[in-house]
């Protein structure tokens, strides 16, 4: 880890202790299916300014089956309207790029959403923001994640940020709940996109796989490159049927993504 820490901030703020709660409710087994929270999304106008600050723009992106959805923003109340009417109607989820883009690409689609025939590719992305971390449930593909394996992944949360910011320096993060299972995005100071940051996200991501991935949580160690699209905190994640739960099984619901926790200084 040494080529990594020579290259990060070594000012470490402290990361909050107690991940076990929403809005001042404790979390249990239970409490996520009874009690949706209603944290922090980018709906509100201090979130979507921590990742698309002025002059900067952000691509959004859904799926219907085959289709594509995409637009361009740089303007928080066109990006709410478009993103909530989208939510409405689109069958899955609803995504956004987290990284620093061209900002020219807002020329495909101003301010709105369309059908998408190009979407952001690695080469269109400036510099990268963040460091991501997808803590996802083990679980056959195309459902739901139940609240036990939901919380599985929120377990994870505190182990691998005090991990991160001990052994690698980086400060508080952000800590999320993406629908089915959890987030940590660590900021970074704006590392410009070449083959050697690729390289750091790659194998920091690989590291904190292989110490804290279980048989029931996997670690996503494919959200290095650069034009990966993240979760839209505000929107629903939908994978296959919502399922009610009787006597032989969990529920398996969809949950709307949201922020817990925005972190320490993102500045």
């Amino acid at each position: 880890m040494n080529t990594q820490e020579s290259r990060l901030d070594s000012d470490t703020p402290r990361a909050r202790q107690d991940y076990g709660e929403c809005n001042g409710k404790a979390w249990n087994d239970s409490f996520l299916a009874e009690n949706p929270c209603e944290g922090k999304t980018l709906y509100d106008p201090d979130v979507f300014m921590l990742f698309v600050k002025p002059g900067e723009i952000t691509e959004v992106r859904g799926f219907d089956g085959k289709r594509v959805y995409a637009g361009y923003f740089d303007e928080h109340q066109a990006f709410c309207k478009e993103v909530q009417a989208l939510d409405k109607r689109l069958s899955s989820g609803i995504y956004f790029t987290l990284q620093v883009i061209d900002p020219r690409l807002i020329g495909r689609a101003h301010n709105r959403i369309r059908q998408a025939d190009r979407t952001t590719t690695d080469k269109d992305v400036l510099f990268y923001r963040w460091l991501p971390i997808d803590l996802d449930p083990v679980r056959p593909a195309g459902i739901s994640s139940s609240d036990s394996e939901l919380q599985a992944a929120l377990d994870l949360l505190n182990p691998v940020t005090e991990w991160v910011m001990q052994e690698i320096g980086l400060p508080a993060p952000i800590k999320a709940m993406s629908g089915n299972g959890g987030h940590l995005l660590f900021r970074l100071p704006d590392w410009q996109v070449n083959d050697e940051t690729k390289a750091i996200i790659k194998g920091i991501l690989e590291d904190i796989s292989s110490k804290f991935s279980t048989d029931r949580v996997h670690i996503d160690t494919t959200v290095f490159n650069p034009a990966r699209i993240w979760k839209l905190y505000g929107t629903t994640a939908r994978k296959g049927d919502e399922i009610p739960a009787n006597q032989y099984r969990e529920a398996r619901l969809h949950r709307m993504a949201y922020i817990d926790d925005l972190g320490g200084n993102h500045g």
